[in-house]
């Protein structure tokens, strides 16, 4: 059996026990690369085993349950008129200038419905133009990104025509090894100084205009063009984090069923509410915290990182200030969602849903997909508050939908010492 029938069958087999299903939800299921599952899904459609849905992204299911349902497929879609034609073309135009931007946000810059943005990047992906981004959810143009560099799957090395190491005044300092991560303005690449030797993150940023808006307050920084010499571009130096981020250490437990105690969550959520203890106690607001951007040193400690998006709480008269909506969507307040004014108070919210994801284990996508929208809610999987009923407590109050009911940081962590036996001794150091 060929290598592209084994991927087939088994694409088949997951929909025959599954019924009809989306690609990137296949692609996790079946352990395969959604940029090879899209490509045999539209094969296996080709030869008429498949049938898709209208809806975006498409939803998949095999002929012969159509069949056993006397369904009839959806018609295609008729071939683009002119008017989709132009709007592809400013689609492009916008990409090529940011580099990569999320569905919301060309929505957004182009003026446009975001449900019709979405149906002109799906058909803009069919055709090889696109590609999404699967844990970022940003957009970009193949024909200016290869796959290989923005793959999301491993820390693959950084090829040279990211721009790093052509930049001047940066390839003389650092060696590049490897790509680590993507954000909403920017790559962070694992760097070797050339001079001391040691290691560190370096964060790439495509200076656009909502990223100069939210540029970060970090010294070491500079700024430069890219390889193709035509944007912009600032470069973050960081301490490197040898021990991961609370994302790896979820993902251990839910899919490496690597297990962790309730004793060993409670210290690490403590290390975490006391940096950002630290970080309000500076009348600051971080603004995009989530476990992508927490992260744990050498010894173990816990580091809050990435301050792109860190606000002052007041203006220097000490009134509210007006703030943007910029953050990660799942994980914002609604707060931070729908208004212009807001406190330190939208830190707490993401942090309750961190809590949650650090104790309860989620095995699959469609599982978090399902558990995810109930949660922001306050409505916990059941089982959940019978189990872990003093953390359900403090996080249904976390997630209060007015923040004016939600705790303060300093009082969470006076909770978390009284209700669980933690000191301040559990911590040598700041964690931000």
């Amino acid at each position: 059996m060929s290598a592209d029938t084994e991927v087939e069958t088994k694409i088949c087999n997951f929909l025959r026990r599954n019924g009809k299903s989306k690609a990137f939800v296949i692609s996790k299921q079946c352990g395969l690369d959604k940029r090879i599952v899209n490509k045999h899904l539209y094969s296996l459609e080709k030869s008429n085993q498949l049938f898709k849905c209208t809806e975006q992204p498409p939803i998949w299911d095999l002929v012969e349950n159509m069949n056993k349902l006397k369904l009839t497929p959806e018609p295609k879609q008729k071939s683009q008129t002119t008017t989709e034609t132009s709007g592809e073309k400013d689609v492009e135009k916008l990409l090529t200038r940011s580099g990569g931007l999320k569905a919301y946000e060309i929505a957004k810059n182009l003026g446009q419905s975001r449900q019709s943005i979405n149906k002109q990047l799906y058909s803009m992906e069919e055709k090889g133009k696109v590609k999404k981004c699967s844990q970022s959810k940003l957009w970009r143009l193949n024909d200016e990104w290869s796959d290989e560099s923005f793959s999301q799957e491993s820390s693959s090395s950084c090829p040279s025509d990211h721009g790093l190491d052509s930049v001047p005044g940066l390839s003389n300092s650092f060696d590049v090894i490897a790509k680590l991560g993507e954000g909403g303005f920017g790559w962070v690449y694992k760097v070797k100084h050339k001079i001391d030797e040691k290691i560190y993150a370096v964060k790439r940023v495509i200076l656009t205009r909502s990223a100069s808006a939210a540029e970060p307050p970090e010294n070491n920084r500079i700024d430069g063009l890219d390889s193709n010499q035509s944007r912009t571009c600032l470069f973050i130096q960081m301490e490197f984090c040898e021990g991961g981020t609370l994302t790896n250490w979820i993902k251990a437990r839910n899919f490496m069923e690597k297990q962790r105690t309730i004793v060993e969550i409670h210290k690490i959520f403590y290390e975490i509410i006391t940096g950002v203890e630290y970080i309000h106690a500076n009348e600051l607001i971080h603004r995009d915290l989530k476990p992508d951007n927490i992260l744990f040193g050498a010894d173990g400690k816990v580091k809050i990182g990435d301050f792109g998006l860190v606000a002052a709480q007041t203006d220097q008269n000490g009134d509210p200030m007006e703030r943007s909506n910029r953050g990660t969507p799942t994980y914002m307040s609604p707060e931070q969602k729908n208004k212009k004014h807001y406190d330190e108070k939208t830190d707490i919210f993401p942090l309750g849903l961190v809590w949650f994801e650090m104790i309860w284990k989620i095995s699959t996508l469609s599982e978090r997909m399902k558990l995810w929208t109930d949660l922001r809610d306050r409505r916990f999987p059941e089982g959940f508050s019978d189990s872990y009923r003093t953390e359900s407590k403090f996080i249904m109050k976390m997630l209060s939908y007015s923040p004016e009911h939600r705790p303060h940081a300093k009082d969470i962590k006076e909770k978390l010492e009284k209700f669980f036996s933690l000191h301040q001794n559990l911590l040598s150091q700041k964690t931000v």
